[in-house]
């Protein structure tokens, strides 16, 4: 029986919980799956509690200290060799750094999904330069790569991949759950039946939360019925609780930051619309899943969120562009047929394109050909 090792971060978001669906569904499928993530998480704690092999290493914040990381090398060999995995599998960029070098010197093949290559998105071009000039360092180290998206896998050109070693399997997610409605979105407005907008996302730059907050403002303004939730945590709270409360939003009832506690579902069940005001994306699990509850998307229009939204589920508007954002939610609260039909086209389009079966059984084909 094959044995995959997962090697991953973030902790929070849509990486973690990818990497818990494909352990499970590896699993289902008879491979023997390990993982090693961070030393916390709700997706990392659930892996540890589906009796996955897991292993915790202090993936620490942010690309700006090389040296913590790659200090990581060192754990990851001995993990690798006592693992006796016959792949590895890493995700994201960190990760994807230190796990491919530890590899090399185990002599493990590794699949890399990076989960948004770190030369896009709206960066400055001489970290652009840098970055790319990172991945085609580890290019020889790679056996192959899997994308998420297709706008990923055109990136990969840029890190010297040849075609046939990028493969695309997008992402995935269950169909929605049945789970309670969070009473905190319904206790927003005192209990007013105005419609529900959520932002539903990690608090961390490329997210960019900072631009719905701004377009909240104008949303409330133009629809004084509707009601806004800001559902997440992460290192920029502190800051965005400074920008709601510039804005006037958190003296007003219909407005409330949210803490995240899964399943998504929770949220979803009571929101009417779904925002994704990010800056950069692979493919946003987010949207997934809002797909998948028949809940109306405005996203911005980066990285492959049009390949999950299209007019019929929802609308795409220009990144970092509040008042764009602002104008089609307000739209949308102001059509309840239309809203009516996207629902039912996002729960067709989920069920068609973007289960978790259909990801994993493409995953583990990627696995057997570089094992083959």
């Amino acid at each position: 029986m094959p044995k995959v090792l997962h090697v991953f971060e973030p902790s929070d978001g849509g990486v973690a919980e990818h990497v818990r669906l494909q352990a499970h569904g590896a699993g289902e499928l008879g491979w023997q799956v390990a993982c090693v993530g961070p030393e916390s998480g709700e997706s990392v704690d659930a892996i540890a509690a589906a009796g996955t092999e897991l292993s915790r290493l202090p993936f620490g914040p942010g690309l700006g200290r090389p040296v913590r990381d790659l200090r990581l090398v060192g754990p990851l060999v001995r993990i690798m060799r006592a693992s006796r995995a016959d792949l590895v599998h890493t995700h994201s960029t960190k990760a994807g750094i230190a796990g491919r070098l530890a590899a090399r010197v185990t002599g493990l093949p590794v699949v890399h999904s990076p989960h948004a290559w770190p030369y896009t998105g709206p960066i400055g071009r001489p970290r652009r330069v840098f970055a790319i000039g990172v991945e085609r360092a580890l290019n020889p180290l790679t056996t192959d790569v899997i994308c998420v998206s297709e706008h990923e896998r055109r990136a990969a050109r840029h890190a010297g991949f040849a075609p046939e070693r990028v493969h695309l399997v997008r992402n995935g997610c269950p169909p929605c759950g049945p789970a309670e409605p969070a009473a905190e979105l319904g206790a927003l407005g005192a209990g007013a039946a105005g419609l529900v907008v959520t932002s539903l996302s990690s608090f961390r730059p490329f997210k960019r939360v900072d631009v719905f907050i701004d377009a909240a403002a104008r949303i409330l303004a133009a629809a004084p019925g509707a009601r806004v939730a800001v559902v997440g945590t992460g290192p920029l709270e502190a800051e965005l609780a400074t920008q709601a409360r510039r804005l006037g939003l958190l003296g007003d009832s219909r407005f409330a930051f949210v803490a995240f506690a899964p399943p998504a579902e929770r949220y979803l069940h009571a929101s009417d619309v779904l925002v994704n005001s990010s800056d950069s994306e692979s493919l946003s699990v987010g949207l997934l899943e809002a797909l998948a509850c028949g809940v109306p998307q405005v996203a911005t229009d980066v990285g492959g969120s049009g390949e999950a939204v299209t007019r019929e589920t929802g609308a795409l508007v220009p990144p970092g562009d509040p008042a764009a954002l602002a104008a089609q939610v307000v739209e949308l609260l102001a059509d309840a047929p239309r809203r009516a039909a996207m629902a039912e086209a996002s729960r067709d389009r989920h069920r068609r394109l973007f289960g978790v079966e259909r990801m994993v059984a493409e995953t583990v084909d990627v696995y057997a050909g570089v094992l083959g």
